[in-house]
């Protein structure tokens, strides 16, 4: 037995027990207490599953991409909600990285969705995972586009709102220094 074959257990489980620590106690820290808890896991199912380690086998690689792509929808589903609950993220902007947590946890529990959308539209498998990041990358644009045209309005209205207020004491102070 290798010393590696006893560091690396206890230090995946450290990485774990730092993380759900750090998650328990609500430090500032929280999403840092996820990352943690995110690498812990993958450290773990590495030392669980050895095989994962070894190169050049596409079943291998395959599921290594599959478990990175849950580890990533795990984090971006749980700093999303976190953000909601500690109100520092709308709900309307939570819900489009919680469908996007989704959609990826979709795609790492069922690989096949991503050939059956290649096959669909007639694409070859990695030409459908950069249509669907695209496409995800284009509704964010366009969802900041919208609230960025809208903060603008506001900002519109505030200014010419605050400019009617400024006449407005002009007047009253011009009209004051008349009667005084």
């Amino acid at each position: 037995m290798t010393a590696a074959s006893l560091i690396m257990p206890v230090l995946s489980l450290g990485m774990l027990a730092l993380g759900i620590r750090m998650v328990a106690q609500k430090q500032k820290r929280f999403f840092l207490g996820w990352a943690w808890i995110a690498i812990g896991i993958a450290a773990a199912v590495t030392v669980f599953q050895p095989e994962l380690m070894k190169t050049g086998n596409p079943d291998v690689m395959a599921m290594r991409m599959r478990m990175a792509l849950g580890l990533l929808s795990f984090l971006v589903l749980m700093i999303t909600l976190e953000a909601v609950r500690r109100f520092a993220m709308e709900e309307r902007y939570a819900l489009l990285w919680v469908s996007t947590g989704i959609i990826l946890v979709v795609f790492a529990i069922y690989p096949d969705a991503v050939g059956w959308l290649a096959a669909l539209t007639g694409m070859q498998y990695v030409s459908a995972i950069t249509m669907v990041v695209f496409a995800f990358l284009l509704l964010v644009a366009f969802d900041f586009s919208l609230s960025l045209s809208a903060l603008r309005a506001d900002q519109k209205q505030l200014s010419q709102h605050a400019a009617n207020l400024e006449l407005r004491v002009a007047e009253l102070e011009k009209a004051a220094q008349e009667k005084g």
